[in-house]
């Protein structure tokens, strides 16, 4: 038997063997091991943050700066960061499952498969626009944080930096409003075009 017939019938078993469903199942579990330390990555992080900002709050606490405050409220933004970046890592691991589950079920009816995938695409493009709305809404909510904080301080009251408080924060509200108007502009032609599909 020469070597050309061994390596033909090794492919031809690797050929027989492929199961693209199996490959993905493994993927998708691999990339749900990667989100899970992605967590436990960011959940140190937070512990890490949290240890530093008290260091510097100890550290300052005896001297006359002003705004020890802001030390909380970067501690807080943080912690919400973190709260959204596991979010969006979780919908990561739900999209991938579903384009794995959706691909399980594809048959060799070409109608069904066809709904199958315009009905993955329509709940990606979804969970897609929710997420988008979370980081939104998060920098609103980060931001109204910050402008209160700061109109508590004593002084603060009457001044210029209320007022620049108060413009920021309009600012956020109206950079917030056009990008979710324009998010949902954006996904008007995809979700006509997987209807279509």
């Amino acid at each position: 038997m020469n070597t050309n017939t061994k390596s033909t019938n090794a492919e031809a078993e690797t050929e027989a063997t492929y199961c693209p469903t199996a490959y993905a199942t493994l993927f998708n579990k691999g990339l749900e091991r990667v989100v899970e330390m992605s967590k436990t990555s960011l959940d140190l992080a937070v512990e890490q943050n949290a240890e530093v900002l008290a260091s510097y709050k100890k550290a300052f606490k005896g001297s006359s700066l002003p705004g020890l405050f802001l030390f909380d409220l970067a501690g807080q933004a943080f912690e919400s960061y973190v709260t959204l970046q596991k979010g969006l890592l979780d919908l990561t691991v739900e999209q991938s499952t579903a384009v794995l589950n959706a691909a399980k079920e594809c048959s060799h009816d070409a109608s069904k498969t066809k709904a199958e995938i315009t009905n993955v695409i329509q709940q990606s493009v979804d969970r897609t626009v929710a997420a988008q709305n979370s980081v939104l809404d998060f920098a609103a909510k980060q931001a109204k944080a910050m402008n209160e904080a700061v109109k508590q301080q004593p002084g603060v009251s009457g001044t210029p930096v209320e007022a620049a408080t108060d413009s920021v924060q309009r600012s956020v509200d109206t950079v917030v409003a056009t990008q979710k108007e324009l998010l949902k502009l954006a996904t008007k032609p995809l979700k006509a075009t997987a209807a279509k599909a």
